[in-house]
């Protein structure tokens, strides 16, 4: 049953936020007890229908077109008895045309790092008292940020913030077997970094995701269905009189997946930010991913 909850916490909690200020996995990676050393690999693609401004009002794309692919590699481990850690990066390839012309690019993603900790375990059955978690995580400025001088528009070759960031997370996990639930809060603070010619302030990412993992008889098939809420707060620009605007997007997450043998799972989501929530300030992406997990216990 850990094998298949990593799974699940690692693929879902990934699933890329659309703002215009780049794209960073919303949330983070937790263990189960009794697994010393999880690797993950992932491969997804993202295609975005349009852009929602300050309003409700949502505009299609008809004449552009956004792809984004982003090989992902994911590693966690368990230092000792309740303690983790995990790490996460990526690269990420950016595909933008329009009636005006084409172009890619490549660039790894921020990296991010952190140390889990299993502050309340379970260690006797209650049908309301959830196993929670309590994560110190770190951003690694290795992305390429939409200050950055960029040669494609929409920001299709942001690949992070590109800033320091350090944020706690709070994660409670349930098992009434072979239904699993979880809850994954997250706030990363941004510090402040001068780019080339712009200075941008000090900013929070947020995250709130609720997930549900249910395994089948059938071949052991499991099936994910998960709701994130993804938040960026205000920026202040140096070269703008008026601070960036609150971005916003709500993602829905269905998946499958499958244990192989003892070692390998694999599976595959779809997430859709077009279909819940009030958007803000973002693009908003249809995202198709797969992925294979290896677990050592």
């Amino acid at each position: 049953m850990g094998r298949i909850l990593l799974i699940f916490i690692f693929v879902s909690f990934r699933a890329w936020g659309g703002s215009c200020c780049g794209q960073v996995p919303t949330s983070f990676t937790v263990l189960s007890q009794e697994q010393p050393l999880s690797v993950l690999a992932s491969y997804s693609l993202s295609e975005t229908e349009g852009r929602v401004f300050n309003s409700d009002d949502f505009y299609v794309w008809s004449d552009k077109e956004r792809v984004i692919q982003t090989y992902q590699l994911g590693l966690a481990g368990s230092l000792f008895y309740r303690h983790q850690i995990f790490f996460n990066t990526s690269l990420q390839q950016g595909k933008y045309s329009d009636p005006g012309g084409a172009g890619v690019s490549q660039h790894l993603s921020d990296t991010q790092v952190g140390y889990t900790y299993e502050t309340l375990p379970e260690y006797s059955f209650s049908y309301w008292k959830p196993i929670v978690y309590f994560s110190l995580i770190g951003n690694l400025p290795t992305g390429k940020s939409a200050y950055e001088k960029s040669d494609l528009s929409e920001g299709a070759d942001v690949t992070g913030y590109n800033q320091w960031g350090l944020g706690l997370g709070v994660t409670l996990r349930k098992v009434y077997f072979p239904l699993t639930l979880t809850l994954q809060v997250k706030t990363l603070k941004l510090f402040s970094k001068q780019f080339e010619s712009v200075q941008v302030s000090d900013f929070y990412d947020h995250s709130v995701a609720f997930l549900s993992n249910y395994v089948t008889r059938f071949y052991d098939i499991g099936f994910n269905l998960g709701v994130t809420f993804h938040q960026i707060s205000e920026r202040k620009v140096s070269t703008v009189n008026q601070p960036s605007g609150v971005s916003q997007s709500t993602t829905v997450l269905l998946g499958l997946q499958k244990v192989l043998t003892d070692a390998w799972s694999g599976g595959v989501t779809y997430a859709d930010e077009t279909l819940l929530g009030r958007p803000r300030n973002t693009v908003l992406n249809k995202t198709y991913s797969l992925y294979f997990n290896y677990s050592y216990f």
